[in-house]
């Protein structure tokens, strides 16, 4: 009897179970379908404009900020990317792409892929607020990290052209790409337009002896030697006017002129930042001049 009794309270157990196991199934699938509907109708609001992408691109945005904030930076490259294919205007779409660009150049170390969203933003939103700091620091990646001086050039020369507020600056860079391209003919003429076009710029006195420098490369020590001379008279404070004094000094050894030479070296005693070094030049000197009295 108990054995029945049993038996019969499992059987009707099992048929419970069945009957809830259908019914949660079923209150499954119709959620699945209820969700499904809806994400359906969200994305078609959103494709017809009745939410409009300008607020949901928006909230993105902000999003991403708040991932770079906290560090989550693959994260808020991801969203940035979203953000600058669904941004119905420009600005908004310029400010993603150079967020992106520095989170990856100067978070996540990927100067290749950061220079490629800086010069598209430069590409496609030219004169956005963003496209000339996109145009810097694509031109600062080319020169500093690839050192791809040839390729930083168009985009210095771009910047110089549209007279940014430190051109002088831009032209020293111009100037110092054609010469690390050993074209030091150029550079000299850069550096000479600089030269003219800035004449209150603080970098003037570095330019002037560069200009020497780039004639002694070019074989011109005879112009070189008078612009080391100008340069010095000009800025003898300057730590370029000791520079300076410094390579006319050479000039005067190449031409055997070692008592002219030794003169001027012995004046930067007290002045040139590195002592020593400046000492064992003398040295050198005086050890040519005793040599050359004994030859005689």
């Amino acid at each position: 009897m108990r054995e029945q009794s049993l038996r019969k309270l499992r059987r009707r157990l099992q048929k419970e179970e069945r009957k809830r196991r259908r019914s949660n199934s079923l209150r499954y699938r119709r959620l699945r379908r209820l969700t499904l509907i809806l994400s359906v109708l969200l994305l078609a609001a959103v494709a017809a404009g009745w939410f409009g992408r300008a607020p949901l691109a928006g909230w993105q945005f902000q999003q991403a900020q708040r991932l770079f904030h906290r560090g989550e930076h693959e994260d808020a490259v991801h969203r940035l990317g979203w953000v600058v294919r669904i941004a119905p205007d420009k600005a908004l779409a310029s400010a993603a792409r150079l967020l992106k660009a520095e989170i990856l150049e100067l978070q996540l170390n990927r100067p290749q892929q950061a220079l490629l969203a800086y010069l598209t933003l430069v590409r496609d939103d030219p004169r956005s607020p963003q496209a000339e700091k996109a145009l810097r620091q694509a031109a600062r990646i080319y020169r500093n990290r690839l050192h791809d001086y040839g390729n930083a050039l168009p985009l210095l020369q771009r910047l110089a052209d549209a007279g940014v507020a430190d051109a002088d600056r831009i032209r020293y860079q111009i100037a110092d790409c054609y010469f690390r391209l050993a074209n030091y003919e150029q550079a000299r003429i850069e550096f000479e337009t600089l030269q003219k076009l800035y004449p209150q710029s603080p970098l003037q006195p570095e330019v002037s002896y560069r200009i020497g420098v780039a004639l002694l490369l070019e074989g011109k020590p005879e112009r070189a030697a008078e612009v080391f001379e100008r340069t010095a008279k000009r800025w003898p404070d300057d730590r370029f006017a000791l520079e300076a004094l410094w390579s006319l000094a050479g000039i005067y050894e190449r031409r055997d002129e070692l008592v002219r030479a030794r003169r001027l070296l012995a004046g930067l005693r007290g002045r040139y930042p590195l002592p020593e070094l400046l000492e064992k030049r003398i040295g050198r000197i005086d050890d040519r001049i005793r040599r050359k009295k004994k030859a005689i």
